[in-house]
């Protein structure tokens, strides 16, 4: 009996040795598998941290990525990419820094030469003049290699990076290099007055198509003129004031013809409406004034006709 019990727990003791055993091995590759990283999670994490400027925080997704896929190109390329362009970014705040210390050195230097001209004697200031030129002179190069670097990445820093080298000294290079940035802001700001010249222009043309579906044509009309003053060769613009043109004066030579037919029925009231009508519709149109004028004087005319009629009338009575 003892025998058979000596056995059933030996039994016991191996089987529970063999799910000890399977347990610490199958709980490290559990918890393995849940720390392995997700890669698309990564690079988004990357690249959110990339467009904050946060470049080592960026990196380190990335990097804990590339440990379990070492054979993914796009983890490594972005990694390449970013640290890339931490560099450039580090290289950018140096040379910002070097461009702020020489414009303070250089708003420094002619003060300082004419505190040490009235104290002459003083070696303090004398020692301070000297350090500060020293630094003055040596800073044309980092300056020159600034101008150089920032060419294509920071134009606006390369420009004051040569503009102080200069300064400083003369040189072909970099006199050259300031020229061509001269020369490339000089053709952008042209392409932003034509980009803004071009959106002004839709506008216009814009609400000159309204102003024409509303039958507003005289309004359409100085609006179109307004795009032809910015650009006369506006094919648009000219085509849609000729045809514009040729409606405003088919309605204007009817209604002067409707207000004439009245004008000589004697309807000079009726007249008189259709051509202020036409003149709301072309108020430049000097024939039509002119027309109401005329019958505008008839009415008064024959308006004071009748009163003095009515007073020799009532005299005779």
């Amino acid at each position: 009996m003892q025998t058979n019990l000596s056995r059933v727990i030996k039994l016991l003791s191996l089987l529970l040795t063999i799910m000890l055993f399977s347990g610490c091995s199958i709980q490290p590759t559990q918890k393995q598998d849940e720390k392995r990283p997700n890669i698309a999670q990564s690079i988004q994490q990357a690249e959110l941290l990339r467009k904050q400027k946060q470049y080592s925080e960026s990196e380190d997704p990335l990097i804990q990525a590339i440990k379990y896929y070492p054979d993914h190109p796009k983890l490594q390329l972005l990694l390449e990419q970013i640290q890339t362009e931490r560099q450039h970014h580090k290289q950018l705040l140096k040379d910002q820094l070097l461009v702020a210390e020489l414009t303070l050195i250089q708003q420094q230097r002619p003060l300082l030469k004419q505190l040490a001209k009235s104290e002459n004697d003083d070696l303090v200031i004398s020692s301070q003049l000297f350090q500060l030129e020293k630094i003055w002179l040596e800073s044309r190069l980092p300056l020159s290699t600034c101008g150089e670097q920032q060419l294509k990445r920071a134009p606006d820093i390369a420009e004051k990076c040569l503009r102080l080298a200069l300064t400083i000294k003369e040189q072909k290079t970099d006199r050259k290099r300031l020229t061509n940035i001269e020369r490339n802001k000089e053709k952008a700001t042209k392409q932003r007055l034509q980009r803004e010249r071009n959106r002004q222009i839709q506008q216009l043309l814009k609400k000159a198509r309204h102003k024409q579906e509303r039958n507003e044509l005289y309004n359409a009309l100085i609006l179109l003129d307004q795009i032809l003053e910015l650009t006369p060769e506006s094919a648009n613009a000219i085509n849609l004031k000729a045809d514009i043109q040729k409606k405003l004066d088919k309605h204007t030579q009817g209604l002067l013809s409707a207000g004439e037919a009245l004008y000589q029925r004697g309807q000079l009231k009726g007249a008189i409406v259709v051509w202020n009508t036409l003149l709301l519709l072309n108020p430049q149109h000097k024939k039509a004034s002119q027309k109401i004028k005329r019958a505008q004087q008839v009415l008064d005319n024959l308006q004071q006709l009748r009163q003095q009629q009515s007073s020799t009338t009532h005299k005779a009575e």
